[in-house]
């Protein structure tokens, strides 16, 4: 479901990977003239589909506390910034703090706009030339300056090392099909999900569907 999303450049002048649309948001005047450390906090959000035994899990960084926070992310559409992720679909996000960088938010969107330029999208990540969330989400905190020793193991490497020797090869092409596969397929109903995340649910099962990991 696409929610409160905020504009990095104008529309006319996005390009393909950098899909913003002009919503209300902090100025990027105000953004340039704010200084001091921010938290950065890693947040996963479980998507429609497994991949094995593990739910799919989308990846975006939050930059800055409260009504000042971003949350920067990259997904089938391209970079996104907002106030809130573009791939919740209703189940429980959880939260990790990563540490504090000196980045500004402008700096950031500079970083994120070129990211979008240099690099296409795709489900299954760099192992398939284009990169996906979770390889966005380690180059933003390598940016950032909080390294990756903080971050979960992407899930594409946690398939990949269940393969050894000569079945690696399979292993990464399996997890690109199988993410694929899982991503596109319509999602079905779950019970146990509340009436609020159910209307959120069906209210983003009207859009195009995006694919977030």
């Amino acid at each position: 479901a696409i929610l409160a999303q905020a504009s990095f450049v104008p529309a006319a002048a996005a390009p393909s990977q950098t899909g913003l649309a002009a919503l209300p948001c902090p100025s990027r005047s105000s953004l340039r003239g704010r200084v001091g450390p921010m938290e950065v906090v890693l947040e996963k959000i479980p998507q429609d589909g497994q991949i094995g035994p593990m739910q799919v899990i989308h990846w975006a960084i939050r930059v800055g506390q409260g009504a000042d926070s971003l949350c920067y992310e990259f997904e089938s559409e391209g970079v996104q910034g907002g106030s809130k992720t573009t791939c919740d679909h209703g189940y429980k996000i959880e939260r990790q703090s990563l540490g504090v960088t000196d980045r500004t938010h402008a700096q950031i969107q500079d970083w994120a706009q070129r990211f979008g330029r240099r690099h296409s999208y795709h489900v299954a990540g760099c192992d398939f030339g284009g990169r996906n969330c979770q390889d966005f989400a380690a180059e933003l905190c390598t940016f950032l300056g909080v390294g990756t020793d903080g971050l979960p193991w992407r899930q594409a490497r946690q398939v990949e090392a269940a393969a050894s020797g000569a079945f690696a090869v399979a292993g990464a092409v399996a997890v690109g099909c199988a993410l694929f596969s899982a991503l596109v397929a319509k999602p079905e109903s779950r019970s146990e999900l509340g009436p609020e995340a159910a209307a959120r649910r069906s209210a983003g099962g009207r859009r195009r569907r995006r694919v977030c990991f």
